[in-house]
């Protein structure tokens, strides 16, 4: 079955005013999560479109969607509900590099290639249904564009998760060094940074973009042909932006959580479980080393791999 949209009261004579939200679906544990957050959120809410991507065929997820879209419907400029059907892949195993069209990715990759293109104004925010934003983010990110020139992407402060609350996470901005369209490597930054940051890549997690210079992510990129690693979709693209001569930020007064579902629990991942870490690219051994991470000079051992266990509540 082809995606269609379930909620559309987007006016032509609208499309290219205002600002774009775009909150990405693919979990229902998530939705009343979300949308309490961004209830609380200082959003331009009468000058913003939202736009709301479902990528599953999950019939719960809709239904779910659509009882607490319905009550805000008036609140925004205009409101879209688009589900994609496409059907779950399995998981990433491995590297991922050659399973990347069965993989979860895959339907990410086909998501996107489809989503900025129902994105009609000139700047747009974007959230994923696994983070908590704080009510400040928009505005914070959103101001970087008066103030720099050729800024292209600004993205708050997420760390990676893990199916563990007490095992060490990453961040996801990065300094990244490619050869063509192959991560050679790539460094995180610091969870101890202070103000604006800026980055080589990012994550895609919550972030605010010139829509125009966004799209120049997807020119030449490839990620089936080019067998991106797991890791790295969204870096490659992002650094393609950079690569197409716009700046991309680093906000660290907007750190946001990012949501784990596993074993019956949701964990909250956030600064307090982040260490600074590497992938680098060993063509020894056809593969990455990743997760590696990076210590002072004497750093003396740690009794625990974390400052402090992610908070976690059952389902």
């Amino acid at each position: 079955m082809k995606g269609k949209y379930l909620i559309n009261n987007l006016k032509e004579k609208d499309k290219g005013e205002g600002i774009t939200l775009v909150c990405c679906f693919s979990r229902k544990l998530f939705v009343p999560i979300f949308f309490s957050a961004l209830k609380n959120m200082k959003l331009p809410r009468k000058d913003m479109h939202l736009l709301v991507y479902d990528n599953t065929e999950d019939t719960p997820l809709a239904d779910a969607l659509l009882d607490v879209i319905n009550p805000i419907i008036k609140d925004y400029k205009s409101v879209r509900l688009y589900k994609s059907y496409l059907k779950g892949k399995g998981n990433i195993l491995g590297s991922g590099n050659e399973q990347f069209k069965r993989s979860k990715l895959f339907n990410i990759w086909s998501m996107w290639k489809k989503v900025y293109h129902m994105i009609y104004t000139p700047t747009f925010f974007q959230l994923e249904d696994d983070t908590i934003a704080p009510p400040h983010a928009f505005e914070k990110l959103y101001a970087v564009f008066q103030d720099k020139n050729d800024v292209g992407l600004v993205t708050g402060i997420s760390t990676g998760r893990h199916a563990y609350p007490w095992t060490p996470v990453r961040l996801g901005v990065h300094y990244i060094k490619m050869k063509n369209f192959k991560v050679m490597q790539r460094i995180s930054l610091k969870p101890n940074c202070k103000g604006l940051k800026e980055i080589d890549a990012s994550g895609v997690y919550c972030f605010v973009a010139d829509t125009k210079a966004f799209m120049t992510g997807f020119n030449g990129y490839d990620p089936v042909a080019f067998k991106t690693p797991f890791f790295a979709l969204d870096n490659v693209l992002t650094w393609n932006i950079k690569e197409h001569g716009y700046r991309i930020f680093a906000d660290f007064d907007v750190w946001v959580t990012h949501l784990q579902a596993s074993s019956a629990r949701i964990i909250a991942f956030g600064k307090e479980q982040a260490l600074q870490m590497a992938d680098i690219w060993i063509p020894e051994f056809n593969n990455y080393a990743q997760a590696v991470e990076i210590k002072r000079k004497n750093q003396r051992f740690r009794k625990t791999r974390v400052f402090k266990p992610a908070p976690s509540w059952e389902i």
